[in-house]
């Protein structure tokens, strides 16, 4: 059994007693481990995953996607609002992915402003546009890229370089992350 969580999020539980393996189907397409982030080439089969802990589920995030994740979680909605955001960048086969994020004040039946964002990636180049409506006093933190074949000699946002500090890069994930302070109140582009 599996099932997708949203358009981007491939969910493939243990549903057998004391199993430690699942098979999965994985439509001829790219995918990423949710938790390493490394790419999964799927071709249209069915793969085993196996050692699987008892206290995890496997999940793939779908090529084309972009993810806007909390950097960390919190014990109540309230305290979570007061999190700062991170973008996983997960490119499709074509090396586009798209993604939106919606905030409001989390409180009101009606709303007297919003943030609605949408992020668009396309060879190397992250675009962020929408309508912010308040300061949410958060901000994106990171900017994770996935399935980068190569470091970039550069990362610019907004035009201007990030210093070589704040980029790291992981041959074996495939993994680009940019540290950043990049507030909600409006938008950027990132150019790799």
């Amino acid at each position: 059994m599996q099932f997708l969580y949203g358009p981007s999020v491939l969910v493939s539980p243990v549903t057998e007693k004391n199993a430690t393996s699942v098979d999965i189907y994985l439509p001829k397409d790219i995918f990423y481990d949710f938790e390493s982030f490394a790419p999964v080439q799927g071709n249209g089969q069915i793969i085993t995953i196996s050692d699987v802990g008892f206290d995890s589920i496997p999940l793939h995030i779908r090529g084309g996607a972009i993810l806007p994740m909390r950097v960390e979680s919190a014990m109540t909605t309230a305290e979570l609002r007061k999190k700062d955001f991170e973008l996983v960048v997960a490119p499709g086969m074509d090396n586009r992915a798209s993604g939106a994020l919606y905030l409001d004040d989390g409180i009101s039946i009606e709303q007297t402003a919003t943030i609605d964002i949408s992020f668009r990636y396309f060879r190397g180049v992250l675009q962020t546009t929408g309508q912010f409506g308040f300061d949410p006093k958060i901000s994106i933190k990171a900017v994770k890229f996935l399935g980068i074949e190569e470091k970039p000699r550069t990362v610019h946002i907004n035009d201007r370089a990030v210093k070589d500090s704040d980029v790291t890069y992981d041959r074996i994930t495939k993994m680009l992350v940019v540290a950043t302070v990049l507030p909600l109140t409006e938008g950027f582009v990132v150019k790799l």
